[in-house]
């Protein structure tokens, strides 16, 4: 089983080692041992959890997902880590009972039959329970993992204690880690790579360093967090000897050039396989390929087979046997190998699209693009509807500026001038989702513009698409202006008096001229902020209701200081009704949006500090 393998790892290691480190908490194997003991026997007792049964640990602190993690495995169960982002998640509809913090309560929904285990509020019986293991049998599955969601909504996949003891045995072979490896993961808790990692790093009794601040000797991370990782002037951390970058493909340049980075003998492998597979599916090293590779930024290969896993092209189409056997799964990429090389990575199918007629193959035309010396990379997707020329989003090499001539005429060369974008958006980089792959539905297709000729291209400083909101933001800043200048004509014909400082002295008048200035561009800035301001707030921090709350609140904030005090000083101090009407206009719907806009702001740290 599962967590026998744990077992294992924990007597290699030794119950002193440490076994997870983050910025705030070390857990040492023995301290893990003892708390996992502890929960599971609480699981077993007040929640009646045993072999079949399926616990959903919803929380992303991670020393927590760790130990609940080992807990319900210890009992017989399965185990699935979610996302407390949602009320209650489609995910949570088969668990028996639920793993949670009390911040969560407000979320969960209660029921006779399905308990809810508070970490932090239900303490003090959990401390209280014997830490002498449980020794119940094993249910089918160790754990349920969810798909990436690339191609649809994210899918629940249920794997076996055998399909993950396999797998680790396969990725043990590759990786060669030990009881004194302290590996960096920086995938998020309830993803199927934390999964993966977490078996192969405590499986060998190493240890989880979840910081990079920390000291650690392997990395297992993305494609973007590698190169953030290993970039700039002192390199990579000192001792990394091996780079493991899953989540995303990664062409051979880029590839090339991260190895370039690492110090003498350290080891680049890239990673590749769907939840279907626990991720074990191929592995790629430079090592591999049987010869010098032309235009090394047009390919990106998947590497060869885990122990076990068995690759099967069915035309182009890529499926993966599992690593302890069974049922070969289309992974829905295509691929192709040359002789004896390593599998190459051809795309996704269902990104193809309909344009002009033809169908048209994106990552043909983005490895088109990225051969060209000015362009880093590239996203190719469809236009407005399936007859439109697609639309191109390329990340420039610094220093170069690509416009529209280049790219049509480079096309033409390449033979994709059939399928040259009708728009081309510049970005600063290429969207991700938060486990590092490539997010085309994040992509934004520009506004149709009347009249405009085909094989433009848009310039975005910020990195973002040329879309209605940017239009907004670009009018912002004019019509505050304008609200700045109608401001200050404007108040002595309303409010007649209210600014006069002939009876104020020096220096003290200039004060006031300063409460003045300060007040019309509030003002200004208020209006701006209607203007553009919800286009640039995080739409994942918060319900998108409580998003445009704070964004009204924040409006009020700003515009209401040029009237209020105006108003204000005008009402003398013992006209009662006057007084009692501003506060209730102005005063108490300041703390009210106040109170909005903090509401909103504990919800876009509430991601951070559940991974803390």
């Amino acid at each position: 089983t599962l967590h026998e393998l744990f077992d294992e790892g924990i007597r290699a290691a030794g119950r002193d080692r440490t076994a997870v480190i983050t910025d705030r908490v070390r857990l040492s194997y023995g301290q893990l041992d003892i708390r996992a003991n502890r929960l599971a026997r609480h699981l077993t007792e007040t929640a009646d959890i045993g072999p079949g049964d399926l616990v959903a640990i919803r929380t992303l602190r991670v020393p927590d997902v760790i130990v609940a993690a080992l807990a319900v495995l210890r009992t017989g169960a399965a185990f699935t880590v979610v996302s407390p982002g949602d009320r209650e998640p489609a995910e949570l509809a088969g668990a028996r009972a639920v793993v949670s913090h009390r911040v969560h309560s407000g979320r969960l929904v209660p029921s006779l039959t399905r308990p809810l285990v508070f970490l932090d509020g239900d303490s003090a019986a959990i401390d209280a329970r014997s830490d002498a293991p449980l020794d119940p049998p094993a249910g089918p599955d160790a754990a349920l993992l969810f798909t990436a969601g690339t191609t649809g909504p994210p899918r629940a996949v249920p794997v076996s204690h055998a399909r993950l003891r396999a797998a680790y045995t396969a990725w043990a072979e590759v990786f060669r880690l030990g009881t004194g490896d302290r590996v960096l993961v920086t995938a998020a808790p309830d993803t199927a790579a934390f999964t993966a990692a977490l078996v192969r790093v405590l499986g060998a009794g190493a240890t989880l360093v979840l910081s990079a601040r920390e000291p650690y000797d392997v990395a297992d991370t993305d494609p973007v967090t590698a190169d953030s990782l290993t970039a700039g002037p002192g390199g990579p951390p000192d001792g990394l000897r091996l780079l493991v970058v899953g989540g995303e493909r990664v062409r051979l340049a880029d590839h090339v050039a991260l190895e370039r980075r690492l110090a003498p003998g350290a080891r680049l492998i890239g990673l590749y396989g769907p939840a279907e597979v626990t991720g074990c599916g191929t592995w790629f090293e430079t090592a591999q390929l049987t010869g010098p590779v032309r235009e090394p930024g047009r390919h990106a290969y998947l590497g060869r087979p885990f122990t076990g896993v068995t690759v099967e092209l069915r035309g182009k189409r890529i499926w993966l046997t599992p690593p302890d056997g069974g049922d070969a799964v289309p992974t829905g990429d295509q691929g192709r190998v040359d002789g004896d090389g390593p599998l190459e990575f051809l795309g996704r199918a269902a990104d193809r699209f309909k344009a002009g007629g033809r169908t048209v193959d994106p990552y043909r035309v983005e490895a088109a693009l990225v051969a060209h010396p000015a362009i880093r990379d590239a996203l190719v997707g469809p236009g407005g509807s399936a007859g439109d020329r697609p639309i191109a989003h390329i990340v420039a090499e610094p220093g170069h500026t690509p416009d529209e001539p280049l790219v049509r005429a480079f096309l033409a060369t390449t033979g994709h001038g059939a399928e040259t974008p009708a728009v081309v958006v510049r970005i600063a980089a290429l969207p991700r989702t938060a486990a590092g792959r490539l997010d085309r539905g994040a992509l934004t297709r520009p506004a149709p513009r009347p009249g405009a000729r085909s094989g433009r291209i848009v310039s975005s400083g910020k990195g973002a698409p040329l879309t209605p909101d940017e239009t907004l933001q670009s009018v912002a800043g004019p019509v505050a202006l304008i609200a700045l200048v109608v401001s200050v004509m404007l108040t002595d014909v309303l409010w007649p008096g209210s600014t006069d400082l002939a009876m104020v002295p020096d220096p003290w008048a200039w004060f006031f001229r300063g409460l003045y200035a300060a007040e019309h561009l509030a003002f200004a800035a208020g209006v701006g902020f209607l203007i553009a301001g919800r286009t640039m707030m995080p739409r994942h921090a918060a319900p998108r209701s409580l998003t445009a709350a704070a964004h009204l609140a924040i409006v009020y904030l700003l515009a209401s200081w040029w009237p209020q005090d105006n108003f204000y000083r005008l009402a003398a101090k013992d006209d009662w009704d006057r007084q009692a009407a501003l506060v209730y206009a102005f005063n108490i719907p300041m703390m009210l949006a106040a109170a909005v806009v903090a509401l909103w702001a504990s919800f876009a740290g509430f991601r951070e500090r559940e991974e803390g």
